[in-house]
């Protein structure tokens, strides 16, 4: 689900452009998109968790801590999302795989200049057309993945929500815990210096993070100092 999120926003924000050689990037974006499309489980996995999270979420319905008209709500996108899955015939990736055009553009996209107009002069002209023009024809190849990436966001948007977040201290840049018996499904890390990145390793006894410092020219360089931090732990 996170592949497929982080591939969708760059999909969308080369789309966004009126720039034909963005919208070269979109047809990258749309070839990846088509691959997880193809995935048999992926339509299975989401009606799961859906499944679960509406298991759980209608377990909060006798709570006053909880806003009733915002449940409600939420009940319903996960509904309709599990809704418009259901109802999708064959593959969601049918229109790419099945486009001659777009598989001739995939086999040159490996090819030093393989895109080139000596190499591929249909493409060419197509990147010639409006911007538009282009913009249809992208919609039209991904319209089916759309409600892929609805059920996506609505999954993720849920997950994330469901932790809560703590200030912690990653000691000369290394922090560690023990999970507690509990199963999370997804921790989020928020630190406010961007030249920071975090190596995580996690199983069912100890969940380990080490933050390191970006070096251009040389390997990641490890912290010895103190690194506060935001932890959450993300469960439904």
């Amino acid at each position: 689900m996170l592949r497929l999120e982080y591939l969708f926003a760059r999909f969308n924000h080369f789309l966004r452009s009126d720039d034909p050689e963005l919208h070269h990037n979109a047809i990258a974006m749309l070839f990846d998109l088509g691959d997880i499309g193809s995935r048999g489980d992926i339509k299975s996995l989401l009606l799961k968790e859906f499944e679960r999270q509406r298991y759980a979420l209608n377990g909060l319905k006798s709570s006053q801590k909880v806003d009733q008209e915002a449940l409600t709500q939420t009940l319903s996108e996960i509904d309709k999302a599990a809704q418009n899955i259901n109802q999708s015939v064959g593959k969601p990736n049918a229109a790419i795989t099945e486009s001659e055009w777009l598989n001739a553009i995939r086999t040159r996209l490996n090819i030093p200049g393989g895109t080139s107009p000596i190499d591929l002069p249909s493409y060419h002209a197509w990147k010639n057309t409006s911007s538009t023009q282009r913009r249809e024809m992208l919609e039209k190849y991904v319209a089916p993945l759309l409600p892929w990436h609805e059920a996506c966001q609505i999954f993720l948007r849920l997950l994330r929500q469901s932790g809560e977040a703590k200030d912690v201290v990653a000691h000369q840049g290394a922090y560690q815990q023990a999970p507690s018996g509990k199963v999370y499904q997804l921790m989020r890390i928020a630190v406010e210096d961007d030249t920071l990145f975090s190596e995580i390793s996690a199983n069912k006894y100890l969940l380990s993070i080490r933050f390191l410092k970006i070096d251009q020219d040389k390997k990641p360089q490890t912290i010895n100092k103190d690194v506060p931090f935001r932890l959450t732990l993300c469960q439904l």
